[in-house]
């Protein structure tokens, strides 16, 4: 016989504030209901079962237990992660600035019940509180970038600000900065960036919209010849923005001077009609960035003075003369879009050091999984499953890699831009073009498949919005595919210049001028083989293998014979038949691949390097913290892991190093069993730790599991509570009796019987 006893327990927890909205102290109703059996064994294991803590009552514990066993200062960790103290504080002051705005334009708890309509129009209302904040405390490019990605929203105004406007201070002249500058920096003028057509790829050489010169006239005509040419994805321009920088050929008297930038205006600033000859629309519904405004425009012979072409770089006299200004110039036409890379290997660091937080914070307060002998032992951690490890720190690893490369780039690219702007030219240019379209292709297809991982380690709820995840369709999957589309970028841009680098170094009997490409010298010589550079690599010892420097090496090893081979099949192909394209492409995608995962160990060496060989006061100085030993172990192991794990032993990296041969079994299992120590041992005890020091705010975070106090499942039941589905009144689903709405008239009528009636088939 079968008995049902059901128990009635009011949590121990009040409902701390999920935000501002839910800081009502309400207590939960938890109801269990017990099968209980007559059989006297049975009764006997509920009574045992029953011994166990609430998991509500444990998960507070849980997470402050893992915070006191990590083994280095966090907030020390904190500051190394962003560069320094000043660093993290000023990210800090930033957030704050949105947190604590006194309307609340900027809370999100209520986004993912909103619809498409509701989520653009509010992204509005935060966009203008955005530029309000942005103008009163004068931010400029970097603080502004920051402040736009706490904000969490792809907004209408995010092109005008990371396109748009720097496309202007970079390619305008003195005198037309002067003049737009104020309007723009203002967001008087709110900008767009129209380069991408409907039916333009990579070759932006062959863009459709043109820019024909009228010598009488002295203006600029813009025009979109076919359908197909209209610029489409441009951010902003479908709704919002008043200005638009035009990729255009430039043409005077029938001659093209190739893709130029142009100043055209497209709505009023009065009422914000469309200007005459702009014909543009809204492109519709995508997979995530509701708040943005894709447009979709075209151009009808729409004259513009002859001063709205760009003149920093080239100009256009009254007679129709067309002069450039410095070498710099064809290139710099571009910069947008490498300055564009750069921010999304940054993005890519940051959103997935995101995921790797709200993953870890709950894998250390689920339990799951106790054995049925032994009903009364606490359920272990999902973080103590070597399964969830091998998936969750794998993405931990990458994202403190990533972080740290787009760093070495962000330098990089900052020191291109000074010899430009005093130079009027740069050696950089080609190398800091090379390195960010390998490693935006590179850093945001990991950063996704990183953060698609965390998410499904999380198990059903995971697929909850209380996870927190989702961000994930917005920037991490659009980053894949704007700016250079991975799988083109490293097939085309980024191969042609590891083969250029190459063929470049031959020239300098076998010498190359920039560190990150150190590994080419392997086989730049006459006398280099690959043969030679397995030997060299399998000559390794067992006892060396794992160590930074010879792991390091491995990449290099690795990297520099897929180039090796790329080169030597493209000089080797005499007609690029389908057999031969295909081959191309995969030693392409293969050499492109094994480059970023080598500069991105690279930037990571580097840095944990400094730490072991700079003295404590210059390291004070630079990070404004004392770096203690614990920190630079932490980080050597997140290293070594890294390297082992995810460049080497991962499935599409280990094909590569059999099949050249770098490494012999006896080293393979070596790295299997370093990477399975440091995994178990002391990356698993830092993992909270590691994972705050990205110093994310709950607020910021908006997941309910993952949160800093550990409360999971009470956040996520108060969660559930905003869900419209469970309201009344406009916005709600349900009628003043808590019945859903437009119940009688639907499956009312199927309940009552008024339905058409099941018809039971007539046997044949």
């Amino acid at each position: 016989m079968l008995n049902f006893a059901v128990r009635l327990q009011r949590s121990p927890h009040s409902m701390e504030g999920y935000g501002h909205a839910c800081k009502a102290s309400l207590p939960i109703l938890i109801t269990t209901a017990i099968l209980i059996s007559s059989s006297p064994s049975s009764t006997r294991n509920i009574k045992m079962a029953s011994k166990r803590p609430a998991p509500e009552t444990l998960q507070p514990r849980d997470i402050q237990q893992e915070r006191a066993a990590c083994s280095f200062d966090v907030d020390a960790m904190s500051c190394i992660l962003p560069g320094s103290r000043t660093e993290r504080d000023n990210a800090r002051w930033l957030l704050s600035l949105l947190k604590d705005d006194p309307d609340h334009t900027f809370d999100k708890e209520d986004r993912v019940f909103q619809s498409r309509n509701e989520r653009f129009l509010k992204g509005q209302q935060v966009s203008l509180r955005y530029f309000e904040i942005r103008n009163r405390h004068g931010l400029e490019k970097k603080d502004a970038d920051m402040l736009r990605l706490f904000t969490d929203e792809y907004l209408p105004i995010q092109v005008a600000e990371s396109m748009a406007q720097p496309t202007l201070m970079r390619q305008a002249s003195t005198e037309q900065w002067a003049e737009w500058g104020p309007m723009v920096r203002s967001g008087r003028w709110l900008g767009c960036y129209m380069q991408t057509e409907l039916a333009h790829g990579s070759n932006l050489s062959a863009l459709r919209t043109t820019a024909t010169f009228d010598h009488n006239t002295d203006e600029w005509i813009i025009n979109t010849p076919e359908p197909s040419a209209g610029k489409v994805w441009i951010g902003g321009s479908g709704l919002t923005a008043t200005y638009g920088v035009v990729m255009a050929n430039l043409i005077i008297s029938g001659k093209s001077y190739g893709m130029h930038p142009f100043l055209v205006h497209l709505r009023s600033l009065k009422d914000h009609t469309l200007l005459p000859g702009r014909r543009i629309i809204e492109m519709g519904c995508k997979l995530g960035a509701p708040a943005m405004d894709n447009g979709y425009t075209c151009f009808d012979s729409v004259r513009i003075p002859r001063s709205h072409l760009l003149q920093r770089f080239q100009t256009v006299s009254r007679d129709g003369v067309y002069e450039k200004r410095n070498a710099a110039a064809q290139v710099m036409t571009r910069g947008t879009m490498t300055l564009v890379r750069v921010g999304l290997c940054e993005i890519a660091a940051h959103h997935l050091a995101r995921a790797a937080t709200i993953a870890i914070r709950y894998a250390v307060v689920r339990r799951q999984g106790t054995s049925s002998t032994q009903p009364d032992q606490l359920e272990p951690k999902i973080l103590d499953y070597a399964s969830v490890q091998t998936r969750v720190l794998t993405a931990l690893a990458s994202a403190y890699a990533i972080t740290f490369v787009s760093q070495h780039l962000r330098r990089l690219y900052t020191r291109m831009i000074a010899e430009i702007e005093s130079e009027g030219n740069s050696a950089l240019l080609p190398i800091v073009h090379g390195y960010s379209s390998v490693l935006k292709a590179v850093c945001t297809s990991e950063s996704l498949a990183g953060i698609e991982r965390c998410r499904r380690s999380m198990g059903g709820h995971g697929f909850s919005q209380a996870a927190g995840f989702d961000f994930e369709r917005n920037q991490p999957n659009a980053g894949l595919i704007y700016e250079g589309e991975n799988s083109m970028l490293l097939a085309g841009p980024s191969a042609n210049f590891l083969v250029k680098q190459l063929n470049e170094a031959r020239k300098r009997n076998g010498k190359v001028l920039y560190p990150e490409l150190a590994y080419l010298e392997l086989v730049a010589s006459s006398s280099s083989s690959a043969d030679a550079v397995s030997k060299r690599s399998q000559a390794v010892s067992v006892d060396q293998i794992d160590q930074p420097a010879s792991l390091l090496g491995l990449l290099g090893f690795r990297a520099a014979l897929l180039v090796q081979r790329l080169a030597k099949h493209r000089s080797s192909t005499a007609t690029a038949d389908g057999v031969s394209k295909h081959i191309d492409t995969n030693l392409a995608v293969r050499a492109s691949t094994a480059h970023g995962a080598y500069l991105i160990g690279y930037a990571f060496s580097q840095l944990v390097q400094q730490l072991k060989s700079d003295s404590a006061a210059s390291i004070k100085e630079r990070y404004g913290v004392a770096v203690q030993d614990s920190h630079v172990a932490a980080l050597d192991a997140l290293l070594r892991f890294h390297l082992i794990q995810n460049c080497i032993l991962s499935s599409d990296m280990l094909s590569d190093f059999l099949e050249l041969q770098l490494l012999s079994s006896v080293q393979l299992d070596r790295l299997r069993r370093t990477s399975a120590t440091l995994l178990s041992g002391p990356i698993r005890r830092d993992a909270l730790g590691l994972v705050e020091s990205f110093d994310m705010d709950d607020w910021y975070l908006c997941s309910p599991l993952g949160s800093s106090d550990g409360r999971a499942y009470e956040r996520m039941v108060e969660w559930m509570k905003r869900e419209p589905l469970n309201h009344s009144g406009e916005r709600g689903a349900r009628d003043q009796n808590g019945v859903v709405k437009g119940y009688h008239d639907g499956i009312g009528r199927l309940i009552r019987g008024e339905a058409v009636q099941f018809t039971e088939r007539a046997k044949l």
